[in-house]
């Protein structure tokens, strides 16, 4: 059976952009499963009085069904050093909790991999991409999963989408890793060489 997964962010005890994860949770559970009754995140989610200061990630695993709800700290990591890899059968279209084509090819030599289709830049192994050319922020139009904060970010005007290949990159100043738990707390300068990013993250 299929399992799914949402990543909400808590912070001082607000729980961020629920109504879209909802929606997002609810969607997914009816592509899979007939017969089932919208599940309301604001009535089901309850956060201890102990977690409603700092930042945390809730992590709730459904099917059919909610299954599990997890609240743990969280902090916003540096990236350092980033794959570029070519690997066109990948595929993540939901937010399934089985990840392991995504954090297949991570190891200790790099802190992420963006992923390309024929040369085309889709996302990171668990964050959406946002590049800064000066003037504007665009995000990968061919993304593999259309994540909560991007369709935020699209909807409010901030992210633009727009087809980004390999040979574009060097035309960017900065970029960002964004998701649930991520905004553009983190904004990197970086070098290209070859199929590696190196990235300043002191920006």
């Amino acid at each position: 059976m299929y399992q799914f997964f949402e990543s909400i962010k808590l912070l001082d005890g607000k729980l961020h952009l629920l109504d879209l994860h909802s929606a997002r949770l609810n969607a997914t559970r009816n592509a899979f499963f007939e017969n089932i009754k919208d599940i309301d995140l604001e009535k089901e989610l309850m956060i201890p009085c102990e977690k409603k200061e700092g930042l945390y990630k809730v992590k709730v695993v459904y099917a059919k069904y909610l299954e599990s709800v997890t609240i743990d700290n969280y902090i916003v990591k540096d990236h350092y050093k980033i794959k570029l890899l070519e690997k066109p059968e990948i595929f993540y279209d939901f937010k399934f909790l089985d990840r392991g084509t995504l954090e297949e090819d991570i190891n200790a030599d790099f802190d992420d991999v963006i992923f390309l289709k024929n040369g085309e830049l889709t996302d990171a192994s668990y964050s959406n991409l946002a590049f800064f050319d000066g003037k504007s922020w665009f995000t990968p139009k061919n993304c593999l999963l259309h994540g909560i904060k991007r369709k935020f970010l699209l909807d409010s005007g901030i992210i633009t989408e727009k087809q980004i290949k390999k040979e574009d990159i060097q035309g960017f100043q900065k970029i960002a890793f964004i998701n649930a738990m991520r905004d553009f707390e983190k904004m990197y300068t970086f070098v290209q060489k070859d199929d590696v990013l190196l990235l300043n993250p002191s920006e």
